[in-house]
């Protein structure tokens, strides 16, 4: 019988193989649910939300379910202190999804310790809050400087289609496809780069970017190290432009 666990660490590399020198696939956020396929001594083999799969150390798992969500961080980073002393715990990534009660001008909630935490209101919003394509490019451009990191998905480095992927499901708490390759086999195809719509997903070979509109991209960039701009007339894109493939058009149905 399938199990089910969650993330008690604030994030958890996703390896290819059972192995902490394994290639890094993918990242959970703290408090995820999985579902546990396998397990191999220290690790365990696990289906994430997206559907991805990989190994995950057995330290950075808890047997159980959580109670269902009711604020996700809307920041970079919320800075998490114990109730009482206010002492400094650690940070929740953008995105992270966690039960939670407003008392006293806090957000109030169990630590995976099992001490009582909390964070600032101002640090997270509705678990199901859903925003427009003007919040997407926001929160796109609030990100610039995060550095690159392979297998990124977090807000402590991403990876050109975990940048993407995590923009979209902050946004519009729907989950597009972890890789760059099945990210472009969604929605609709624009085939030329005057037809792209701020919002659109760029592909190339082996890469994606978010379209901001006005010839400007925003993505992951492993060749520079870090979220950041780029404009597509520049001359050092010139090689990547070349290889542009098409956008993709999620068909959200969210205002502009």
């Amino acid at each position: 019988m399938m199990e089910t666990g969650w993330i008690t660490s604030t994030v958890a590399d996703m390896r290819r193989a059972p192995d902490a020198r394994s290639e890094r696939v993918s990242q959970l956020l703290i408090f995820t649910h999985i579902e546990i396929l396998e397990e191999n001594q220290d690790w365990v083999y696990v289906r994430s939300p997206d559907g991805y799969k990989g190994w995950v150390k057995k330290g950075c798992v808890r047997l159980g379910t959580l109670p269902t969500p009711k604020w996700k961080v809307a920041k970079p980073w919320a800075q998490v202190r114990e109730a009482k002393k206010g002492k400094p715990l650690g940070v929740l990534p953008l995105d992270t999804a966690f039960a939670g009660e407003k008392r006293q001008g806090k957000i109030v909630f169990l630590w995976p310790t099992g001490q009582r935490a909390y964070v600032e209101p101002c640090a997270a919003v509705p678990a199901n809050w859903c925003g427009r394509i003007r919040d997407l490019l926001a929160l796109a451009q609030s990100l610039m400087g995060i550095p690159y990191l392979w297998g990124g998905t977090t807000t402590f480095g991403f990876d050109c289609s975990g940048f993407v992927q995590r923009l979209f499901h902050f946004t519009f708490n729907v989950w597009l496809p972890r890789d760059s390759q099945e990210q472009a086999r969604i929605g609709q195809k624009v085939f030329h780069l005057e037809d792209l719509h701020a919002g659109d997903i760029l592909c190339f070979p082996g890469h994606v970017a978010l379209y901001l509109g006005r010839k400007k991209v925003i993505h992951a960039s492993g060749k520079f190290g870090q979220v950041m701009i780029s404009k597509l007339d520049d001359p050092y894109l010139a090689d990547l432009r070349k290889q542009f493939l098409f956008g993709v058009r999620t068909g959200i149905p969210i205002a502009q």
